[in-house]
């Protein structure tokens, strides 16, 4: 189960802190052979106009660290990760007592993919005597008396930023008016995406044949390049070139854009099509592309 954690914690910082007792958390060797990690099992962005939820799956993992695996174990502290956006101050604290934990949040909010911050934090007030060798902690804990607080962190994992994508700003939709094979995009301001309509079998596709990968890559290169060049219709030559930078979720894709040298929008070398296959390469259905052509 996932909830909202009703506990103040301090911002998201992988700094070293003065504790009062042992934290598994990088650079520190209060848990000498500890290990913290979140692995991200799905993410999946809004498929459906009835929401634009993002839905994160992810789970916890901690090795050789026994005194946090056992508060855990026992109810008394609980994983949780702080989800935070810099551009939109979006920030929130959701808790699992699993290490497989489900996070939804609304695009409206974000205005870019998050920040996560992996934690272990305890549920009750807690006054333990260490045992290095029975809690896996340094010898310079040994009998050593703690009190741990609700709200106590026992463990901070490493921030994890996932990269924007111009593919959080797509959502299909299923529409029977189309023929066979066709699709098309239309904008929506709040929160700027665009809504891809798609004939019922086309939509099928896109969302249940992933293992098709070569033919669903050629298709979302035609999508993108029409997302693309509606964007530059809307915000380029003509009209005010900085309105677009109050919208996050643009101001977000243009970052994108520029960390891999693609001109955006507003720029006289925009092309769509050339920055469509810059970040989505078609792929060929031939080992020997001299074949195809004969």
């Amino acid at each position: 189960m996932t909830a909202v954690l009703d506990l103040v914690v301090p911002g998201p910082s992988n700094s070293i802190r003065s504790d009062n007792h042992p934290v598994l958390e990088p650079g520190n060797r209060s848990f000498p052979q500890g290990c913290y990690r979140l692995a991200f099992e799905e993410v999946r962005s809004p498929d459906s106009g009835s929401s634009n939820m993002m839905t994160f799956s992810l789970r916890h993992e901690i090795e050789k660290a026994p005194f946090i695996t056992r508060l855990v174990e026992e109810g008394r502290a609980v994983f949780a990760c702080i989800v935070s956006s810099p551009l939109s101050s979006y920030r929130k604290t959701y808790s699992s007592r699993e290490p497989r934990q489900k996070i939804e949040c609304a695009m409206a909010d974000l205005g870019e993919p998050p920040m996560f911050t992996p934690l272990v934090v305890c549920t009750d007030q807690i006054i333990s005597t260490l045992d290095a060798e029975t809690d896996g902690v340094d010898p310079i804990w040994q009998d050593q008396t703690i009190t741990l607080y609700k709200g106590s962190r026992l463990a901070v994992g490493s921030i994890i930023r996932l990269e924007a994508s111009i593919a959080h700003l797509l959502t299909m939709h299923s529409d029977a008016s189309l023929e066979s094979g066709q699709f098309f995009v239309e904008e929506q301001t709040e929160p700027y995406q665009f809504s891809i309509k798609l004939h019922p079998e086309l939509h099928r596709f896109l969302r249940y044949k992933s293992d098709q990968h070569v033919q669903r890559n050629n298709i979302i290169v035609h999508i993108v390049t029409a997302c693309l060049a509606l964007l530059q219709r809307e915000w380029g030559d003509g009209n005010d070139e900085r309105d677009w930078e109050s919208v996050p979720n643009l101001k977000a894709l243009a970052a994108h854009l520029a960390a891999r040298d693609i001109p955006h929008w507003t720029d006289g070398e925009f092309i769509p099509e050339k920055a469509a296959t810059q970040l989505y390469p078609l792929k060929l259905m031939v080992s020997d592309p001299e074949s195809a052509m004969e």
